[in-house]
């Protein structure tokens, strides 16, 4: 009995067959309960159990289990109305995090998560006067999941090599559905002329891509050899036909503003910059005619978008950031609670002149902070963005000496320019990617003090950045 409770208390020495024993009947007993308590069918039941394997390979090789859940969130596939990301992101979490904890006795946290933790206060707090329970509900296990999801990067990407993985997985994710999205163009499967690969909608094609752009730049503008240019081109032209097959204006003019911080960060490659831009010029005549025609009159449609006092000429997403206003202002401190912009949008004293439903999302997550999290989350999401360039900062700051880790540092930040510069014309609160997006400055800063402290022996001159390997 003594040997049981040190074997259970030292779980450090715990044997290989040990974690898999637990790991294996944890995962099949879940899955099991899962399946009793939310009735998804039989069929689905050996599927879950195949996926638990992956969870068993997590313990063993961490950082596996993180790029699996990065690239689960591309494929938004259901199983008895949860996604495959809420299923092996929720599992891979939950047990390398009780597995850190035991064997490292404590995890790490960061700040980078508190935001996060703020915005499941506050819609805890609107649980008394919602009016979506379901929509309510399902704001809170996502923000829950996004929580259990930064961690898991927090305490497993702890190294330029392993955030390097991580890009590389979305870049991944990335050219797979501009492959399909390009794919649906061509034979007609589209959406009034739009993509949408293997995502939810067309927008989200349009932003998977314009990240995976942003990598493929990054692998462009730092290759050291001849090949890893023409395969970050090669990237480009694959990720570019998602794009203008997503038809997305807001992940377009994501992507420009992207591309305007590359040039500014990165005055030793002005010259590649410079090449990128003159190729998308001279891509430009190639261009699809429906692409082109949702370009046409963008002036007008950003105008009639920012100023929102006008009453006609709004765009569709300015007649809902003009809701949203209104909503804040009628409830300016706490808002109306996360999930529930619907409900007031479609009430006559919000409602700006275009019908909707209940269950319309406000497109913007500045405005979305405001209605449904008032003041105070509004507040809340400056500070998570405030948190986020800080880190960059100081990860700029610490030792960067080698190239790699160059390079990863500063495509993440690119990323988040895009991602946030996006979300103000779509986009989600609990969006995942948003907190994958801004953890990744976290990741940035600790794996620059890391590289700090290095001794100068391990400094390669010559290591492959992102055109290379993450190992």
């Amino acid at each position: 009995m003594r040997r049981v409770t040190l074997a259970l208390t030292d779980a450090s020495r715990w044997s290989w067959e040990m974690r898999v024993s637990l790991a294996g009947v944890g995962s099949v007993v879940g899955l099991v309960a899962a399946w009793l308590y939310l009735n998804l069918p039989v069929l689905m039941l050996p599927v879950l159990i195949v996926g638990s394997l992956l969870l068993v390979l997590a313990l063993r090789y961490p950082i596996t289990g993180v790029l699996a859940v990065v690239a689960a969130q591309y494929v938004p596939l259901g199983v008895g109305g949860i996604t495959i990301f809420q299923i092996v992101g929720g599992s891979v979490a939950v047990l390398c995090l009780v597995y850190f904890g035991l064997t490292r006795h404590g995890l790490v946290f960061s700040w980078i998560v508190l935001p996060l933790m703020a915005f499941i206060f506050l819609t805890l707090h609107s649980l008394s006067y919602t009016h979506d329970v379901a929509m309510t509900h399902y704001v809170l296990r996502k923000l829950i999941l996004n929580v259990l999801f930064c961690l898991l990067l927090i305490n497993v990407v702890d190294d330029f090599k392993k955030v390097r993985g991580v890009v590389w997985a979305v870049a991944g994710m990335a050219l797979v559905n501009a492959v399909a999205g390009m794919i649906q163009f061509a034979i007609g499967i589209t959406v009034g002329s739009r993509a949408k690969g293997f995502q939810e909608n067309e927008n989200q094609l349009g932003e998977i891509s314009a990240l995976g752009l942003i990598v493929a730049i990054y692998v462009f503008l730092y290759g050291d050899r001849w090949w890893k240019q023409l395969l970050g081109l090669m990237m480009c032209a694959g990720l570019s036909m998602g794009l203008v097959s997503s038809i997305s204006r807001g992940a377009v003019l994501a992507l420009l503003a992207g591309v305007a911080w590359i040039a500014f960060r990165e005055s030793q490659h002005r010259s590649r910059v410079i090449i990128i831009a003159l190729l998308g010029l001279l891509a430009f005549p190639f261009l699809p005619e429906s692409f082109l025609d949702r370009f046409k009159n963008i002036n007008t449609d950003v105008q009639g978008t920012v100023i929102l006092h006008q009453r006609v000429g709004l765009t569709t997403r300015g007649y809902f950031n003009k809701a949203g206003i209104k909503i804040w202002k009628a409830n300016p401190i706490l808002g109306v609670g996360l999930g529930n912009y619907g409900y007031y949008y479609v009430q006559p004293e919000f409602n700006p002149g275009l019908l909707g439903g209940k269950k319309v999302p406000p497109h913007n997550i500045y405005v979305q902070a405001l209605a449904e999290t008032g003041t105070v989350g509004f507040l809340v999401l400056f500070w998570w963005i405030v948190q986020a360039g800080y880190n960059f900062w100081r990860a700029e700051r610490r030792f960067l000496g080698d190239r790699a880790g160059r390079a990863t540092s500063r495509a993440s930040e690119a990323l988040t320019v895009v991602v946030l510069v996006d979300y103000f014309s779509g986009g989600n609160l609990v969006n995942s990617t948003l907190a994958m997006v801004l953890t990744l400055s976290y990741l940035c800063r600790r794996a620059a003090q890391q590289e700090e402290h290095l001794p100068a022996s391990r400094e390669v001159i010559g290591e492959p950045a992102l055109g290379g390997t993450y190992g």
